[in-house]
């Protein structure tokens, strides 16, 4: 077997030694499964990195492990496939593993379940590399399916919790119904051109019909917007923070949620060929912009942050709307370090304020963890776009992409969202560490600085928060030779004028929020009371009441129909079939009691019409 065979299931190696430790109940195994997944975590990103300087040298690596699957003209192996997109996204997906994983063992320490939360993660690290490692559709299903079996777990964790286990189903189930389009995606593909496999399927489809591809892409799309929890399948998101922080960091940053950004970006040839790009970047927009309207209402640190990665994952589909795949994949390279940055300092907050969540029950915490609040600041500022840091490099291109090819209205959707992701950052930095203290004595005697095996993944990961932007020249012509870069041709003026502008507005989105919650020149409270502006705010506080919608037509309303016709069917089916019987055996014993009269001449006229009766028979045939 090859490498990466050995990145993919040294993460279920983890996984199974600390799974068998918690089967078993092996107490020595118990508080040292961390080792397990640190080691091979650890040794994933090793042969990730020296894999990345193979294909850096214009390499592209197949290997085949074993045959899956063979039926009729179906054939389907499990192997690794790795050119320059597969090999980015392995580094980034075990670099912010590791170091969840070493942040973990502090953050967890006092979990009753530590080596079950170690043992999922290394299930979850190894769907998602088996998922970007696919040489077809068939692997590529199974981690999707995988991950998302994973986050089931991950989410409902702590699942004596009423909400984390209701977080977790509605997960599931959320992403059943996008499952459900994409394994009919799967099929669509099979049955067009006779194989699953990338290349094959790759190399065939510039000859397919435009409406074939569409149809294809369309299903595809279904699994990619549940996924990667897109308008209208992103409700559960949001209600994933209900597992535990570390979690949240990984499901944000680097697995699951990237997972239909990835699948997209791979299918290039058969969007390319297809009608719904626009489609794609339209869900994109609506995302975007919606999201951060409703980051601006939330008050739980964590879901704020949620809503912050729906916008960003908005962001990467209007890129990949535009045809801008390359700069798509870009802002996932650099979203993943400052958004698992940003998701760690918050659990670094929570763990410090003994499990509290609210921001308006926080402030001036950074006298008190000066590390988290340094951090969290850099993860802030290159979310928003401030140069130089990470995020201004690679959302500028998006929304400059989205300019250049036309798409006008995209792009003042998008440009407005950096302002408002600008206002809810700086609302959430400015209330958690500035300002005056909103929480009891009990709460100041508690606080401190989390311990170095959560500040030190903290350190690390705001480097390439602040760096990895610097890459752009790099990371463009090294993805170009898997998956194409569509932009039109424009000035270099016209770049920078854009570029400005998004600036311009981050920095006034920042000067107000700090109006409103840093000086306190302007009451957040009078403006929302304002009869014009309350409907509005109860709108988008309520997150536009989707969750209500769902309810009503899917659980409520589905259950309320079912229910009548499963009432219906009992009535009339089921219990007209045994009343049925029972009426047939009534009526054919009354049939027969009226034969049993007693009298004897009457038993020999039966006989002997009986007897006629056989002998017509027996002569007819």
């Amino acid at each position: 077997m090859g490498m990466t065979f050995w990145i993919a299931v040294l993460p279920l190696l983890s996984f199974l030694i600390a799974g068998l430790g918690v089967f078993f109940g092996i107490d020595s195994l118990k508080r040292r499964s961390h080792y397990f997944g640190l080691l091979a975590v650890g040794l994933s990103l090793f042969l990730s990195v020296e894999l990345l300087f193979e294909v850096m040298k214009g390499k592209v690596i197949s290997e085949s492990w074993f045959t899956w699957l063979v039926s009729g003209g179906l054939s389907a192996s499990f192997g690794g496939y790795v050119d320059s997109l597969t090999a980015v996204m392995l580094v980034v997906v075990n670099f912010v593993s590791f170091f969840v994983h070493l942040y973990s063992v502090g953050y967890m320490a006092e979990d009753p379940s530590y080596d079950r939360f170690f043992a999922y993660l290394g299930l979850f690290t190894f769907s998602m590399l088996v998922l970007v490692l696919s040489p077809n559709f068939l692997q590529l299903f199974f981690g999707w399916e995988a991950v998302g079996l994973s986050s089931y777990l991950l989410i409902g964790f702590w699942f004596k919790r009423k909400r984390a286990a209701d977080a977790a189903i509605k997960a599931f189930i959320m992403n059943r119904v996008g499952d459900f389009l994409f394994i009919l995606g799967v099929a669509a593909v099979f049955w067009l051109f006779g194989s699953l496999e990338f290349g094959e399927v790759f190399a065939k489809a510039s000859k397919a019909s435009a409406g074939a591809l569409s149809l294809i892409g369309l299903l595809l799309l279904g699994g990619a917007v549940g996924k990667s929890a897109q308008f209208p399948l992103h409700t559960w998101l949001a209600d994933a923070m209900e597992g535990p922080t570390p979690i949240s960091a990984l499901i944000h940053a680097a697995t699951m949620v990237a997972a239909g950004v990835f699948m997209v970006a791979r299918c290039w040839p058969i969007y390319d060929g297809s009608y719904i790009l626009p489609i794609v970047g339209v869900i994109g927009v609506i995302t975007a912009f919606g999201a951060a309207t409703i980051g601006l209402t939330q008050f739980d640190i964590k879901r704020v942050l949620a809503y912050s990665t729906l916008s960003q994952l908005g962001y990467m589909f209007a890129a990949l709307g535009a045809g801008a795949y390359v700069f798509a994949m870009f802002h996932l390279f650099t979203h993943a370090f400052f958004k698992a940055l940003l998701f760690l300092g918050s659990g670094s907050v929570i763990h410090a304020m003994s499990g509290e969540q609210d921001i308006r029950r926080m402030g001036g915490l950074f006298k008190y963890m000066k590390i988290t609040g340094t951090t969290f600041i850099i993860g802030t500022l290159a979310l928003v776009g401030i140069p130089p840091l990470a995020g201004f490099f690679s959302k500028d291109k998006i929304i400059f992409s989205t300019y250049a090819n036309g798409h006008f209205v995209w792009w003042f959707f998008l440009t407005l969202g950096a302002l408002l992701t600008a206002l809810y950052m700086g609302r959430l930095v400015f209330l958690v560490f500035f300002g005056r203290e909103r929480f009891g004595e009990r709460e100041r005697k508690h606080l401190h600085e989390s311990p170095a095996v959560m500040t030190v993944p903290l350190i690390v990961l705001s480097i390439p928060s602040i760096f990895a932007g610097f890459l752009e020249g790099w990371f463009t012509e090294f993805l170009k030779k898997s998956v194409p870069n569509h932009l039109h041709h424009t000035s270099h003026s016209l770049e920078i004028t854009l570029a400005a502008v998004t600036v311009s507005l981050a920095l006034l989105g920042l000067f107000v929020a700090a109006l409103f919650y840093y000086w306190n020149k302007i009451s957040p409270e009078v403006i929302t009371e304002n009869p014009f502006i309350r409907p509005l705010y109860t709108l988008v506080y309520n997150k536009y009441y989707f969750d209500e919608l769902y309810y009503y037509l899917f659980v409520r309303g589905v259950g309320f129909g079912l229910g009548k016709l499963s009432s219906l069917f009992d009535r009339f089916v089921i219990d007209g079939i045994v009343n049925g019987l029972a009426f047939i055996t009534r009526g054919l014993g009354e049939a027969v009691r009226l034969t049993q009269t007693g009298v004897v001449n009457a038993y020999a006229l039966y006989f002997a019409l009986g007897l006629i009766l056989v002998i017509a028979i027996i002569w007819l045939v």
